[in-house]
C-alpha cells in the first residue's frame, strides 16, 4: 500500500511504439547560451531536478546564468519524516528534522549543477501550505508538517517571515530581480499538485509585479495518474498524457550524458528514496518536455 501510495504522486508520461515519432512532432527548444539568464522555480526541494535538470547542465555549460528558486523546503513529507525517524507518528520537530536535510541536499544538488551559493534561493514557506497562502491573502497560515507560522529556516532567503502572502511575494520578486531572467521555468497551473498549481500563479504575479518579460516554459509533473512501470526506461521519450496532446508543449533532447548528469543529481536527494527511484524512471528520458507560454 506505501509504494502504491508513492507511485501514485507520479505522472504517467504515456509510452508506446510511435512515442519518438509523437514527441517528434512538437518543436524543438533552443538550449540556453552565453547571454541568458535562467530562472527554475521549484515548488519543493528535487522538483528543479525532475522538471529541467536536463536543460540547467547544458545552459551551465554553455555560459548561462542559472538561477534556482526553492518556494518551500519540502517539510511536509510523511514519508521522509517516518523513514528518517523510524516512527509512523512524526512529530513536528521531525517535519521541521526534513527541512534542514532536504536544504542540505539542495546544496549538494546544486554544487553538482555547477549553481553557485548566491544563485540559489530557499524560501522556507509552508510545504502542502501554499494554495491557502494563496486563497486568503491576509491569513498567516499554519504549516500541516512542522506548526510553524513563518521561515524557520536561517539558510532561508527572509528568516522569520510571517507565512503570508505579502511576504512570499517580497521574496518572489527579490528573487526575480536578482536572477533579472531572460527564461522562466516553473511549474504549469494545470499540474494537480496544489503546491505546483500555487507555484505557478505566484510565478506569474511576481513577473507582472516586477514588469519582466522573461519568456516562459512551464513543466508538468502530477496529473492524476498512476505509473503502470516500475522499470527505467531511460530509451523511451517523455510525453504528455494522451489528454493533454493538444497543448502547446515543445521538447528538450537529451544527450546520453546529459540524461546520466541528471539521473545523479536526482540521487543526491537521499532523504526521498525509494520515492527518488520511480522519479528517475519516469523523468529521466531522452527528453524533457516544456510547455510553451505565448
Amino acid at each position: 500500500m506505501l509504494l502504491a501510495g508513492i507511485v501514485t504522486l507520479l505522472t504517467l508520461f504515456t509510452w508506446n511504439p510511435h512515442g519518438k515519432a509523437i514527441v517528434n512532432q512538437y518543436p524543438r527548444i533552443v538550449h540556453a547560451g552565453r547571454n541568458d539568464r535562467v530562472l527554475i522555480v521549484a515548488p519543493h526541494i528535487d522538483d528543479e531536478a525532475i522538471g529541467a535538470a536536463g536543460y540547467a547542465f547544458d545552459a551551465v555549460a554553455n555560459g548561462a546564468e542559472v538561477y534556482v528558486v526553492f518556494l518551500t523546503a519540502g517539510d511536509c513529507n510523511r514519508f521522509s519524516a517516518r523513514i528518517m525517524h523510524k516512527t509512523l507518528e512524526p512529530s513536528a520537530a521531525n517535519f521541521l528534522a526534513v527541512g534542514h536535510a532536504r536544504i542540505a541536499e539542495a546544496h549538494t544538488a546544486m554544487q553538482l549543477l555547477g549553481v553557485p551559493n548566491d544563485h540559489y534561493f530557499v524560501l522556507g514557506y509552508p510545504d502542502r501550505g501554499l494554495q491557502a497562502i494563496l486563497d486568503d491573502k491576509t491569513a498567516i497560515v499554519r504549516s500541516r508538517g512542522t506548526a510553524q507560522k513563518a521561515v524557520p529556516y536561517q539558510e532561508a532567503l527572509s528568516p522569520g517571515s510571517p507565512y503570508r502572502f505579502d511576504h512570499l511575494m517580497a521574496d518572489m520578486e527579490r528573487v526575480i530581480e536578482i536572477a533579472k531572467p531572460t527564461m522562466v521555468i516553473a511549474p504549469v497551473d494545470f499540474d494537480e499538485h496544489s503546491d505546483h498549481a500555487a507555484t505557478a500563479a505566484f510565478t506569474e504575479l511576481a513577473l507582472q509585479a516586477v514588469h519582466s518579460d522573461a519568456h516562459r516554459l512551464g513543466y508538468l509533473v502530477h496529473a492524476g495518474r498512476i505509473a503502470r512501470s516500475l522499470v527505467r526506461t531511460p530509451q523511451r521519450a517523455l510525453l504528455p498524457p494522451a489528454s493533454m496532446r493538444s497543448y502547446a508543449w515543445a521538447t528538450y533532447p537529451l544527450t546520453p550524458e546529459v540524461k546520466k548528469q541528471k539521473d545523479a543529481l536526482l540521487q543526491t536527494y537521499k532523504s526521498q528514496r525509494p520515492y527518488i527511484s520511480l522519479l528517475r524512471n519516469a523523468f529521466v528520458r531522452t527528453n524533457e518536455l516544456f510547455y510553451v507560454y505565448r
